[in-house]
């Protein structure tokens, strides 16, 4: 169970701006649109992609009391130009995917975990935003690094997840949890019609190894959504979704009742 952190309600509501000198990973940072940086959503695109499109995203999300961070992969795709991954996906000679047999894959995946977890720590310890309070939010190869992250990286308590059509790789199946495991929220938000993951029975499947790696106590559900295929999320039915999870676990600090003496926030932690 997450423990809980009561400190003194602070007046600064604005948090220190990351700095890209801090870490190897590059991204577009943007303050809450309220002025108060009580969460982080880290935004994590998919494979041939770039930052940009997920930091306009990020900005029309608007999300209450919640600064956003857009990070571009660490990785250029092959021969592809403004492309970029989080890990190996393809054989750069034959073009044919990787399997799980091959070891590019998983060390391309801890590798981009150590630069995660980097930047993580820069955001905690000089931005001063607590982990139950930073949420990952992920598209395809995006999200299957945020939940590799969330759930084995050394940072334990991270606030949740929202992984788009993404999961877990084969190789993880063979991996144990940490300690009790993940006690967070995740969201897998799946096309009916995905030829990537499969089936529905197939993602029931890859669902079940992210629940492996949780506690007990965590809250995790995946939520299938009609006529798509392996897409970002564009329907209003999806978005109504994602916003709900974000509304139900997102912590809010209530600014008029601080204004008040002897008043003090909880955080989990």
């Amino acid at each position: 169970m997450k423990q809980l952190n009561v400190q003194s309600a602070s007046s600064n509501n604005k948090a220190p701006r990351p700095d890209q000198t801090k870490c190897k990973l590059k991204f577009d940072y943007a303050p809450s649109s309220d002025n108060v940086d009580l969460n982080l959503l880290i935004l994590l695109h998919g494979l041939g992609d770039t930052s940009k499109p997920f930091a306009r995203l990020a900005s029309k999300l608007k999300l209450p009391q919640t600064a956003t961070l857009a990070v571009q992969a660490p990785e250029p795709v092959p021969y592809m130009e403004d492309s970029y991954q989080w890990f190996p996906s393809f054989d750069v000679m034959t073009g044919h995917l990787l399997t799980s047999s091959d070891p590019r894959r998983m060390k391309g995946l801890m590798r981009t975990r150590e630069l995660i977890t980097e930047l993580l720590k820069h955001l905690i310890d000089d931005c001063h935003f607590q982990p139950p309070n930073i949420f990952l939010f992920g598209f395809s190869q995006g999200a299957t690094v945020a939940l590799d992250v969330a759930l084995l990286s050394d940072i334990r308590n991270l606030g949740g997840v929202v992984s788009i059509s993404g999961y877990l790789l084969e190789e993880h199946t063979s991996l144990s949890k940490q300690d009790v495991g993940y006690d967070g929220y995740i969201l897998v938000t799946q096309g009916e019609k995905d030829p990537v993951v499969g089936s529905k029975a197939d993602a029931e499947k890859q669902f079940q190894v992210i629940q492996k790696f949780c506690s007990a106590t965590a809250k995790t559900s995946q939520v299938f959504i009609t006529n798509k295929g392996h897409t970002m999320a564009s329907s209003e039915g999806e978005w109504r979704v994602i916003h709900t999870f974000f509304s139900d676990y997102m912590p809010r600090r209530n600014l008029q009742l601080e204004s008040m003496a002897d008043t003090y926030l909880v955080n989990p932690s």
